[in-house]
């Protein structure tokens, strides 16, 4: 720990950031543990400015409209406690440099390169916070590498809601799970610097709908991954295998029953679900989920 106390540094305050901060700070407004771990210092780096599209899923007023979203959250939460300080950097992050004093990493944005700015960090504990339609993945500094590389594929920035979606009003919480998932790992964190007997949640992936996805080969799922026949491993989708795996989602059948009928692994379902549903549609410019 810094003798400053413990450094939390968190990339992106959209929709993942913003609702980890928003059930976070509150929680540390009596500075009980603050106090004890000599001060903690949230330091939230985005470029963003709030757009009114933002209101619907990320936690800013119509008041922060044309704000920076990391002065806005600054503006609400910093000095929540004497001891708890919250500093805004208005960057994208592009280099390591600006997370030398961090004790605790969280990335939330849905870019690879500064993902793998944070994986690359050594001796740190760091939080990779991902979302799509009704799910999150945590992945973490305990993941093992060949999981980390294979879950962090080169994309195009994309939104945490699909396409179309905030016009029709059909939104998706996902970055809202994502974001209680973070702020229940950081307390836990918190706490175990305390007491050194709090349990910090490993790597996950869960669905509001479908429950826990086993989408970690080499690393610990919750529950055991088991392969599907490697037969279709490779095949290419299908515009009739598409349309059944959506009327399949509509039904709610388990992930593990979807699977086993497309012969293929509940990871591959899941990631494919992501794709056909337009959660990783390219955009112009840079998104924090």
């Amino acid at each position: 720990m810094n003798e400053n106390g413990v450094q939390i540094h968190i990339i992106g305050a959209g929709g993942i950031g913003s609702n980890l901060i928003a059930l976070l700070l509150p929680s540390l407004r009596n500075g009980i543990v603050s106090e004890q771990l000599g001060g903690i210092t949230f330091h939230l780096h985005d470029a963003d400015i709030v757009e009114e599209k933002n209101l619907v899923h990320q936690r800013f007023s119509d008041a922060n409209i044309g704000v920076a979203k990391v002065d806005a959250l600054v503006q609400q939460f910093d000095l929540i406690h004497p001891s708890v300080r919250v500093i805004g950097h208005s960057i994208n992050l592009r280099t390591a440099e600006p997370l030398g004093n961090a004790d605790i990493v969280i990335v939330a944005v849905d870019r690879p390169e500064p993902r793998r700015i944070v994986h690359s960090l050594e001796n740190v504990e760091w939080y990779d916070l991902r979302c799509g339609l009704d799910s999150c993945l945590v992945i973490t500094h305990e993941t093992h590498s060949d999981d980390i590389e294979r879950l962090t594929p080169t994309h195009k920035p994309a939104s945490c809601q699909p396409d179309g979606v905030i016009e029709s009003g059909n939104i998706q919480f996902g970055s809202a799970l994502a974001g209680t998932f973070g702020a229940n790992i950081v307390l836990r964190s918190l706490m175990n610097r305390i007491s050194s007997n709090s349990n910090i949640p490993g790597p996950i992936c869960f669905s509001m709908n479908l429950g826990m996805i086993p989408v970690f080969m080499q690393s610990k799922n919750t529950i055991p991954f088991k392969q599907q026949p490697t037969k279709r491993l490779t095949e290419q989708w299908s515009k009739n295998e598409d349309k059944q795996l959506l009327e399949q989602a509509e039904r709610g059948l388990t992930l593990e029953r979807v699977a086993s009928h497309h012969q293929r692994s509940p990871g591959a379902i899941w990631h494919r679900l992501l794709k056909i549903t337009g959660i990783r549609k390219p955009l112009d410019s840079e998104v924090g989920e």
